[in-house]
């Protein structure tokens, strides 16, 4: 592609003109008072309006960066606001919880491509954690490995009552067809168990519900999403033996960067925090060669 991303507007995308994040949580205040008032047919569209003000607010704040000691120190508003069950429940003093906790953070959302000060990174065990899994019609809201827990318990207490599992724990060959029935079973009791569910408690976007199944009865290997990140980095650092101290850092950052985002653009590389390595980001950093096969080692994480 010739580079062309490196023409690209250092500072990164202009900024639309945003409304404050208090403002917002009081307009989300007023229209659940309007509903409240209305009891005819305008109650679907308050509802829509309602729903379309969340979901901007959750976008917002799912843009906020965990690696920066002072939003990290809100995690748990962060996460809890990210989930259904939050929005179902919240009350006013829920909502003003959230306003006083999060609206001086909305500064450091990565959308806005500010740079930040190295000394507020703060990467340490940041997929652990970063995410909670949600299930069920009450939106229950747990760990990843307290899923994980879940998950196994129930199979495992099932295996002798089950045929499907029987057969696949022999590694007898199953149908599509006793795929979708077991995959109903799981899903009609608790934890309410789907490939989609499967895929975020065990890291691996690509696997599919029958190889999870297989992977938790000792049948198969899963690698989650941030093992086979940091065996590939691994492997391009010890093939790369002449990299400097400052290329070693831009890499590391990169790892980090990716096991937070699960993707990476190439306008990322010229933009913070890579620009806290070098100004210009990963151009000031690599040859052209270097940076083709960083882009290359990159696009393995596609989903």
């Amino acid at each position: 592609d010739n580079f062309e991303y490196f023409k690209l507007n250092p500072k990164g995308k202009a900024l639309k003109p945003q409304i404050p994040l208090p403002v917002r949580y009081v307009k989300i205040r007023l229209d659940k008072i309007e509903k409240a008032l209305n009891t005819d047919h305008k109650e679907i569209a308050q509802k829509d309006k309602f729903d379309t003000l969340k979901d901007n607010l959750v976008e917002q704040i799912s843009e906020l960066p965990l690696s920066v000691n002072i939003v990290a120190r809100q995690a748990h508003l962060i996460k809890q606001a990210q989930t259904k069950q939050f929005w179902v429940n919240a009350t006013d003093q829920d909502l003003d919880t959230l306003s006083e906790g999060l609206a001086p953070l909305m500064k450091f959302r990565q959308s806005l491509g500010q740079p930040i000060d190295k000394a507020r990174f703060d990467f340490l065990d940041i997929v652990n954690t970063k995410e909670m899994v949600e299930f069920g019609p009450e939106h229950e809201a747990v760990s990843i490995a307290a899923y994980r827990e879940m998950v196994e318990q129930m199979i495992f207490n099932m295996i002798d009552k089950n045929p499907i599992l029987q057969k696949i724990k022999n590694n007898q060959v199953v149908s599509e067809h006793e795929v979708r029935e077991l995959a109903r079973t799981l899903h009609e009791e608790h934890p309410h168990i789907t490939e989609e569910l499967l895929q975020k408690a065990y890291q691996n976007r690509r696997a599919t519900f029958i190889q999870f199944i297989r992977h938790i009865l000792g049948l198969e290997i899963l690698e989650s999403f941030p093992e086979t990140v940091a065996k590939t980095f691994d492997r391009f650092i010890q093939t790369h033996t002449d990299l400097d101290t400052r290329q070693l850092d831009f890499l590391n950052l990169l790892r980090e960067f990716v096991l937070e985002r699960e993707t990476v653009q190439k306008k990322d590389l010229i933009q913070s925090p890579f620009t806290i390595i070098h100004p210009q980001g990963i151009r000031g950093l690599f040859s052209l060669k270097q940076i083709e096969e960083i882009i290359q080692l990159t696009q393995n994480f596609a989903a």
